[in-house]
């Protein structure tokens, strides 16, 4: 962040934010207070409304035992109980159904209640659904009164509460009764209006009655507020609602207004507030602003000259007023740039001497990689083409006496077809082409596609080396020299790759063959040494060569085979011998892998 900026921001915090947290605190003290004042009187609402309708019920429920007691009806004949129901029907118009029960549960009397608009007189009206319903509801006959679940019939707006009366006389009759709510809308609309609700709901939230607003009250919301007894009440963000309890009764009575009357006297809290805190951030902008510039121009001078001083300018210098702190800052600047600009040369004359070096010594470092490489490339092709040119010589010669055989044979075949000489003949025919298949076999092996890196096969060690030997032997006898092999137990088979390892002992032999004198032996013993865990190759050489020509070609290729040979895990080297010159080559059978 920029200094000036976090200039005003520290202005900003120590002067505005205390202010503003001020503000915020009165305002929410201040809507606190005015919602707890609310919530008072939405309390007290509550609770009088739920006394209001606790007495009509009450005083519904006395009418109707009163009316009861006046009458002995375990003794009174069917027409005098049908008369007491239609006075007690009549009695009061929330009474849509009278039924009197005898001491068993049974009607002693016909229900009374409208089915038409003619008989109504005030009184809903009923249907036999309505009728099934009341008698599924209506409680059974206890102790005084007995009041059942309110319920909503079907296709009607006010909720009905089934009443069972026992007749205080003792005699066991029962009064069962359906009671109207719509009579008792009147004290709900006294509480309630356009900005206020009033509801009678039951224990699960369902409401009987309604009156006012009522879009403010959402029931599933009123469930969890109608456990409590006493009036009580919940505050949210837009509606106050209070609840009480009737007494004794699965009913409670809901009052609900709107939150939003303490927003005006909320807004003439907050004005003063907020118009103060504008002054005074537009003062802390101000005040941030003016006392930025004056430490940050002096700080821009300095990055713009440190800029010039990076750049190589190291004339520049700042000019000093006052004696602030920016002011000794400018002028350590100056000395800095004074130092550097004395050392300026000293350090170009070490740079260039350096650089001169370097030069130099990549000079020859190039020259002489580039030879190396030469020299590299230059002996791995002679040593390919070397051993190429002799594996071509020898499938030539060899060859060239089996076909001539051939040929010979076939004229013979010709010239005389007659006799049993034919067979033989044939005979040796096969034997010559078995010959040739077997040496292009051999060559086809050791002339194949190199293989990719690390990649293995098995490997028989000793039908390998008798194979190189095979095709290398008529090199050797042009050269008068003798090339014996043998071997003693070997392991079965190791993991190793068949070409590379074909054309390192080919290449091997080529060299030896270079050093080795007319007349000499080479003989070839393999071997496992079982106390170093390795298999052994020795080349004993008898006599050498004293041409030290053929002594560098064969250096040549003892180096190109040891290579090859290393890369397999395997080690070349001369070894101790009375006579000639000898040669150790060994791979130990926990890297061959004897399988």
């Amino acid at each position: 962040m920029r200094l000036g900026a976090q200039i005003r921001l520290f202005i900003l915090l120590t002067a505005i934010v205390p202010l503003l947290v001020l503000a915020f605190t009165a305002s929410r003290v201040a809507r606190e207070e005015l919602t707890a004042a609310l919530t008072r009187e939405q309390v007290a609402t509550a609770a009088q409304l739920a006394n209001s309708l606790d007495q009509a019920f009450a005083e519904r429920e006395s009418v109707l035992a009163a009316q009861l007691g006046n009458f002995q009806l375990d003794v009174a004949p069917d027409e005098a109980r049908l008369g007491f129901l239609v006075s007690t029907w009549r009695l009061l118009p929330e009474v849509a159904i009278a039924l009197l029960l005898d001491a068993d549960g049974q009607d002693a009397a016909p229900p009374i209640f409208a089915e038409t608009e003619a008989d109504a007189q005030g009184h809903d009206l009923v249907d036999p659904e309505r009728l099934a319903l009341f008698r599924a509801a209506l409680p059974t006959p206890g102790l005084g009164v007995i009041r059942g679940v309110a319920y909503l019939p079907e296709g009607d707006s006010d909720a009905v509460i089934p009443l069972t009366i026992l007749s205080p006389r003792g005699d066991g009759m029962a009064l069962g009764v359906e009671l109207s709510t719509g009579p008792l809308r009147r004290f709900l609309t006294q509480v309630a209006g356009d900005d206020r609700a009033a509801l009678l709901v039951d224990a699960d939230g369902t409401v009987l009655l309604a009156a006012g607003n009522t879009r403010l009250v959402d029931p599933a919301r009123l469930r969890p507020l109608l456990g409590s007894v006493a009036a009580d009440a919940r505050v949210d963000d837009e509606v106050v609602v209070a609840t009480s309890r009737l007494q004794g009764r699965e009913l409670v009575a809901v009052v609900a207004a709107p939150a939003s009357g303490t927003d005006a006297v909320l807004r003439r809290v907050l004005q003063p507030t907020w118009y103060i805190g504008a002054v005074s951030l537009v003062a802390a902008l101000v005040a941030g602003t003016m006392l930025g510039r004056s430490i940050t121009a002096p700080v821009l001078s300095l990055r713009s000259a440190a800029q010039k001083v990076g750049e190589g300018d190291l004339s520049t210098r700042l000019a000093v007023e006052g004696r602030s702190e920016l002011a000794e800052l400018s002028t350590s600047f100056n000395q800095m740039t004074d130092r550097l600009e004395a050392n300026r040369s000293e350090i170009d004359a070490k740079n260039q001497e350096i650089e001169a070096f370097n030069r130099e010594l990549q000079g020859r470092v190039d020259e002489r990689t580039r030879q190396l490489r030469e020299a590299q490339a230059r002996l791995v092709e002679s040593s390919q083409l070397a051993a190429v040119a002799e594996m071509s010589a020898g499938l030539a010669h060899e060859l060239n006496n089996p076909l001539a055989g051939i040929l010979g044979i076939v004229q013979l075949v010709k010239a005389q077809r007659e006799g049993t000489g034919d067979a033989a003949l044939l005979a040796a025919a096969e034997g010559e082409a078995l010959r040739c298949k077997e040496i292009v076999g051999q060559l086809l092996r050791f002339t194949a596609a190199p293989r990719a890196a690390g990649e293995r096969d098995i490997v028989d060690l000793g039908a390998l080396v008798h194979d190189v030997c095979a095709l290398a032997a008529s090199s050797f006898r042009q050269r008068d020299v003798n090339l014996e092999f043998e071997h003693g137990p070997l392991p079965a088979k190791i993991l190793g790759a068949t070409e590379e390892l074909g054309r390192a002992f080919s290449q091997l032999l080529g060299a030896l063959r270079t050093a080795a004198a007319p007349g000499a032996t080479l003989r070839i013993t393999m071997r496992v040494n079982a106390e170093a865990n390795e298999v052994e190759m020795r080349l004993d050489l008898d006599r050498v060569h004293d041409n030290q020509d053929d002594w560098r070609a064969s250096s040549v290729g003892l180096w190109a085979a040891r290579r090859v040979l290393s890369a397999e895990g395997w080690a070349l080297g001369e070894a101790a011998t009375d006579t000639g010159r000898a040669w150790r080559a060994s791979v130990a059978l926990a890297h061959g892998g004897a399988v």
